[in-house]
């Protein structure tokens, strides 16, 4: 009996076991199920993990590679804008010589100019020194018989006024004077032409004979020609210069009768616009090269951002590519939703560094325009100054041939103003306006 019972106990502590046995079985079947999962979706992670690092240095290569393009274009850059350097450098050295040799070529010559100019002035020097000694003895002649008639006049006034009619006396003596002051004019004026025919060309005619410039000039602003020879001489001899120059004046008129002051206006007029039109082409040149230099520098600019933007570009077109192969995995339907966030996280963080990628591609186009624009200016500039400069050139040689022409009618004026006199002391140009009043009188001679 108890054999039997107890053979009923261990068939049932048999079944018990065998029941834990196999429950646990089917237990660990499940863990091991699980854990194989877990496993095998770690794997695909690590796997994508190891691609993404794959593809990102492959980009740090990429832009290591840009890096380095764009200092080799720095460097290539710096190296020609030194070699630029250099050759103006050498250009303005050789034209710096060349300047000197010519301004010592210039010095030579005006040298032996002034030495010719000095040799002949020495001659003129010597014949008006003896013209003008006879022209002073002429004047100091005439002023003796003026001074002369003056006293008869006033010695015999004094006794004229003390008589009971004097008015009739006084009237003929006054003649007496008048008569007394024309002689002398008369004589001072066979004087002056004597001495005159000694200026004569043998082909003109002579001075008696060839009279005066105009019927204006005879006794212009004075009550006669004699009065009108007298202050000429008297403003001549204040200002030390020959008697002479103030006689053939007012025989021949001064040079705002002649128009040789009216020439000689222009000439200088002319050689004045030549002088300012020649610093402002001078002017124009130099901003021309300061334009030029600031395009030179600005295309160098717009090269490194031109160079930017390609490689922003190159980023740009990774970035996306990325986000395409993403969006791929995400047409899997085998992903779990844990697995589809994460791919949705990188796409988001990918998106980020496209926007961003993409504005400073703007911006940096943005300032490649802006220079661009910049140097279009500057080219206008240049092409503006150019024109300028020709209107200018042809203005000048319009100016030189101008002057050329006035200088040849100047010279003709002159030629004419003095028939018959033969030296070239230039006293038709010498201006005896002192006071610069335009007119040649009295006030002159104080002036």
């Amino acid at each position: 009996m108890k054999n039997k019972q107890y053979k009923r106990l261990l068939n049932k502590s048999l079944k018990l076991v065998i029941a834990t046995v196999f429950s646990f079985s089917l237990v660990n079947s499940t863990l091991v199920a699980k854990f194989t999962n877990i496993t095998e979706f770690d794997s695909v992670a690590y796997a994508k993990k190891d691609k993404d690092k794959g593809k990102d240095k492959g980009n740090s290569k990429e832009s290591k590679e840009s890096k380095k393009a764009s200092k080799e274009a720095e460097k290539a850059a710096e190296k020609a804008s030194k070699e630029a350097e250099k050759a103006a450098e050498k250009a303005s050295k050789e034209a710096e010589k060349a300047a000197e040799k010519a301004s010592k070529k210039a010095e030579k010559d005006a040298k032996k100019a002034e030495n010719e100019i000095e040799k002949a002035e020495k001659k003129s020097t010597k014949f008006t020194k003896k013209i003008d000694k006879k022209l002073d003895k002429a004047f100091i002649k005439y002023a003796k018989s003026i001074a002369k008639a003056q006293n008869k006049y006033q010695k015999a006034a004094k006794k004229i006024i003390k008589k009971k009619y004097p008015d009739k006396e006084i009237k003929k003596a006054e003649d007496k004077l008048a008569y007394r002051i024309s002689k002398a004019d008369d004589k001072f004026f066979e004087g002056i032409n004597k001495v005159s025919k000694q200026l004569i060309k043998k082909e003109s005619l002579s001075l008696v004979k060839s009279g005066w410039v105009s019927d204006s000039v005879y006794s212009k602003d004075f009550v006669n020609h004699g009065q009108r020879v007298k202050t000429y001489v008297a403003i001549a001899k204040a200002q030390d210069l020959p008697a002479y120059v103030g006689a053939l004046q007012a025989n021949f008129g001064n040079p705002y009768e002649t128009g040789i002051f009216d020439l000689q206006n222009q000439i200088i007029n002319l050689s004045n616009q030549i002088i300012a039109k020649n610093q402002l082409i001078e002017t124009l040149n130099n901003q021309i090269t300061d334009d030029t230099q600031a395009i030179e520098a600005k295309l160098t600019t717009i090269s490194t951002l031109e160079t930017k933007v390609r490689t922003l570009t190159n980023q740009l077109n990774d970035l996306n590519n990325q986000v395409n192969d993403l969006n791929n995995q995400l047409d899997n339907t085998d992903l779990t939703e844990e697995e589809v966030a994460t791919i949705q996280i990188q796409i988001d963080t990918i998106n980020a560094s496209v926007a961003e990628t993409e504005a400073q591609i703007t911006i940096t186009q943005g300032e490649q325009n802006i220079f661009q624009t910049e140097v279009e200016t500057l080219e206008s500039e240049i092409l503006n100054s150019t024109k300028d400069i020709a209107n200018l050139e042809t203005d000048i040689n319009n100016a030189n041939t101008d002057i050329a022409n006035t200088e040849t009618e100047l010279a003709r004026t002159i030629e004419n103003v003095k028939p018959g006199v033969g030296v070239d002391s230039g006293w038709e140009t010498v201006n005896l306006d002192i006071n610069n009043d335009g007119v040649v009188n009295e006030a002159d001679i104080d002036a």
